[in-house]
């Protein structure tokens, strides 16, 4: 594995030119995980400028942020303040980060935006060895996302190391038996989050075998995740709209990969009650329904939530927690791409989804 020696000197070897003077026949070959490589080419003439300008303002605020690089990130079953949550929450923010800066880049040209996303997918790449944990890891997908746009500026032996990186992801989380939680994290959101994680890592190592593990395992799990009539078994668990967005966000993400690549996994006939949730889901996301979250959930952990005041786990739903589901779903059926707008999704998800 290259070292940290190697990746300062690589950074420091690096041309600082915009994104333009790349080479589009040597990115064509590149393998990816949503991103195909025309579409990174193309994002600064299909972002609309005020979506654009968001995205960069947002990234200037933290282009010069160090790397929060952990042994262990963990800030599942715990309360804000309690035993390192706000340090892995800074770990986790250098992964979403490293897709913010990449795609500033892509989008403005600007060396310092590239400069930021390289030195965190390096970083991470090399020095954390994943838990397996996903609702502590999930963000990892975020840094896969990011690795997509600045691929084909890093070196032969920086993508070797990416590479490797995203097998140890791939094969951890899409393993069967799975590696880390109990028996209903395979019906739950748990899994929903394995599978995104695993669908990035794998498509970015190119390997058609883990690309089809990927699929199997998201087939296998829409049905036992979501019940008759389109009701997710995360909300029957944790009676919360907030879960059941948390479960069918990551699901739509690997979705939208797998369509990216030409494959669709939504359409497929293992994963008809996927589109049955969205129906479902819809009139809470349109505020025609409400929903008291957590009032009757099952896990002790959501009543600590509750009785901490935290927010989000107590009172009404809010539905612009659903703004990124309905904008992943506007790919793949255009008649929700109004209550997507609606509903306000953050300019990076606009410019990477939309």
């Amino acid at each position: 594995m290259i070292t940290r020696r190697t990746v300062l000197g690589g950074l420091l070897a690096l041309p600082l030119a915009g994104v333009r003077a790349a080479s589009s026949s040597a990115s064509a070959a590149l393998p990816f995980a949503l991103t195909p490589p025309s579409r990174a080419d193309a994002l600064p003439s299909q972002v609309p400028k005020k979506v654009a300008a968001q995205v960069l303002r947002a990234a200037q605020k933290a282009v010069d942020r160090p790397v929060h690089l952990m042994k262990a990130v963990r800030t599942g079953g715990l309360l804000d303040g309690e035993d390192g949550r706000a340090e892995s929450q800074q770990a986790q923010e250098d992964w979403r980060q490293a897709r913010l800066q990449a795609l500033a880049w892509r989008l403005s040209g600007e060396a310092a935006y590239l400069d930021n996303a390289r030195k965190l997918v390096l970083a991470w790449s090399d020095g954390y060895q994943p838990s397996f944990s996903p609702v502590d890891e999930t963000e990892l997908a975020s840094l896969l996302m990011g690795v997509d746009l600045i691929e084909e500026r890093l070196s032969v032996g920086e993508r070797a190391q990416l590479q490797e990186f995203c097998r140890t992801l791939a094969n951890g989380y899409l393993s069967d038996p799975i590696k880390v939680g109990g028996p209903s994290t395979a019906r739950n959101n748990w899994h929903s989050h394995r599978i995104k994680i695993g669908t990035a890592g794998a498509y970015l190592t190119g390997d058609a075998a883990l690309v089809a593990r990927a699929k199997e395992r998201f087939l296998a799990h829409v049905p036992r995740n979501i019940g008759d009539g389109g009701v997710p078994f995360d909300f029957e668990q944790r009676d919360a709209l907030h879960y059941t967005t948390y479960s069918l966000e990551p699901l739509l993400t690997a979705a939208l990969m797998a369509k990216n690549h030409g494959d669709d996994w939504f359409g497929a006939a293992g994963a008809q009650r996927l589109q049955q949730a969205l129906a479902w889901l819809a009139p809470y996301a349109q505020g025609k329904k409400t929903h008291e979250e957590f009032a009757k959930s099952a896990v002790s952990f959501d009543r600590k939530r509750v009785a901490a005041r935290q927010k989000g786990f107590t009172g009404n739903w809010d539905r612009t927690g659903a703004a990124n589901v309905y904008l992943l779903a506007s790919r793949f059926d255009s008649t929700y791409a109004p209550l997507a707008r609606e509903l306000q999704p953050a300019a990076w998800a606009v410019a990477l989804f939309g």
